[in-house]
């Protein structure tokens, strides 16, 4: 019996005209089945450590929930799925950071920003950056294996005034970089799910991934996909509660969430129907025209380069004054920050000094600042606070440039002075090579010549053939029968010079 036909209340939708490609990294894609519960309640009071098989390294996902934070639920699902559109939308090469404003953070999870937002946001991060997940790759055959463990964000810095959040900067696990760069991640249309629930979206998610790796291997009518019904609590919906009677799972649970992807027609149906053993239940799912739709329009077109237009605009607005707020703070504590939250006068202020002197130069100034004022012992507590060093900077600075374009003209003196005894060596041995060789009848000519051209120019030289003036007449003759380059153009095409 089918299960999938929605409630006559949902209004059918067509497939969305827009397209926001989201790329899923595929490890991430398994990892986010344990690591997120779609049951707000249930998943503050899961504290333990989640596994799916007994022994550590064998286990190919562990969840290590913090003791305060509890299992991440559905608001830390939003901001997992915004962290990876912005990683998604920045394009290639893929970077390690990705930079939100306020506004922005708020609509790509799908809230409006009131009073109470941005300490959301702020716990839905702690809560992310603190649930340790392990992944392992065990070769049973050799019992070999390597373990990863990391969090998403491994780092992150708020800024913001007072009790509002304005901007954020988070740091991406390598492991997930590297996967992503190695074109290791499904792509998807986020826009198919924008503003449904987080356990509609997760279920999307699953099933694209496994409806798009079917139909790239097959015909379009083996594209099906059969599941245990724990199994999808367990492995695809964070540990949801298994429940024991289909009415409640069709009525209560997955149903209203199944049901929408069929009015959306991402599915064409559902079914339930007890499993083989009757010992729970098996769901079978089968793609709508939407998907079929879709994945010419998204999947297929997942390799596509990018321009990174997008990521070094928020770079420079947002990313590097909040580095350079951090780089402060850690070299004034002498630890290393992995969470903060700054105001929003020092973004400002670290905006400014980027301005007037350039990142680099910015955070030469920032380590300068903070060693003087170390040796001072002055107690500076905001970056602000280094403005009365900045005048010495600048002055040393100058004068640093000073040395270092003397050293440099230098430099190249001594580098020209060195290419043209080599051009004249290697001009001297051509010549030496073309005599060498020559007839006498040859010589003579040249002589000859030489003797010819300088008293054409009124020379005054010897009767002997010994003289400058004739000997350096005479390579510019043999020089020009070579054919052989100007300095210029000997320097120019040298790979010594």
């Amino acid at each position: 019996m089918a299960n999938g036909k929605a409630s006559s209340e949902k209004i059918s939708q067509d497939a969305p005209q827009r397209v926001e490609r989201l790329f899923m990294e595929n490890n991430l894609l398994r990892i986010m089945g344990f690591l997120f519960c779609h049951d707000k309640r249930a998943a503050s009071t899961h504290t333990g450590t989640l596994i799916t098989i007994d022994q550590l390294v064998k286990h190919p996902i562990t969840i290590e929930p913090h003791p305060t934070y509890g299992q991440p639920g559905p608001g830390h699902f939003r901001v997992f799925v915004a962290i990876l559109k912005k990683l998604s939308d920045y394009g290639r090469p893929v970077p390690n950071k990705v930079y939100f404003s306020r506004a922005e953070l708020a609509r790509l999870t799908d809230r409006s920003w009131s009073g109470n937002t941005g300490k959301q946001l702020i716990n839905f991060l702690y809560g992310l950056a603190h649930t340790r997940v392990s992944t392992s790759f065990y070769d049973r055959a050799n019992d070999t294996w390597q373990l990863a463990n990391f969090s998403i964000p491994s780092e992150f810095i708020i800024s913001g005034q007072g009790g509002k959040l304005q901007s954020c900067a988070i740091t991406i696990p390598e492991i997930i970089q590297k996967s992503l760069e190695d074109n290791f991640f499904s792509c998807l249309n986020l826009a198919r799910i924008r503003g449904a629930s987080t356990m509609e979206a997760a279920l999307y998610i699953r099933l694209w991934h496994h409806f798009s790796n079917l139909h790239e291997h097959g015909s379009r009518n083996a594209v099906q996909v059969r599941k245990r019904y724990d199994a999808v609590c367990r492995e695809w919906l964070g540990g949801l509660t298994v429940l024991q009677h289909k009415s409640k799972i069709i009525g209560e649970q997955l149903g209203p969430h199944l049901d929408s992807l069929v009015a959306s027609k991402f599915l064409r149906t559902y079914v339930i129907e007890k499993t083989a053993k009757s010992d729970g239940f098996n769901i079978t799912f089968l793609p709508g025209r939407a998907f079929f739709e879709e994945y010419d329009a998204v999947y297929k077109r997942r390799n596509q380069p990018e321009i990174q237009f997008k990521f070094h605009d928020e770079e420079s607005e947002i990313g590097q004054p909040v580095e350079l707020v951090r780089r402060f703070h850690e070299l004034r504590t002498g630890q290393k920050i992995t969470a903060a939250h700054i105001t929003t006068a020092e973004q400002a202020y670290a905006t400014t000094l980027i301005a007037e002197l350039g990142y680099d130069r910015a955070l030469a100034f920032v380590e300068y600042g903070v060693d003087r004022a170390q040796n001072a012992g002055y107690a500076v507590n905001a970056l602000s606070g280094l403005k009365i060093y900045n005048a010495d900077f600048l002055r040393i600075q100058a004068a640093q440039a000073r040395s270092r374009h003397v050293a440099s003209s230098q430099a190249q003196h001594q580098r020209d002075e060195g290419d043209r005894a080599a051009y004249a060596t290697y001009r001297e041995s051509k010549i030496e090579e073309f005599l060498a060789g020559a007839s006498d009848a040859v010589r003579a000519e040249i002589e000859s010549e030489a003797a010819t051209r300088l008293r054409a120019k009124g020379g005054m030289f010897g009767r002997t053939t010994s003289s400058l003036a004739i000997r350096l007449e005479r390579m510019t003759i043999i020089q020009e029968r070579l054919c052989l380059p100007s300095f210029e153009d000997w320097r120019r095409e040298s790979p010594d010079a």
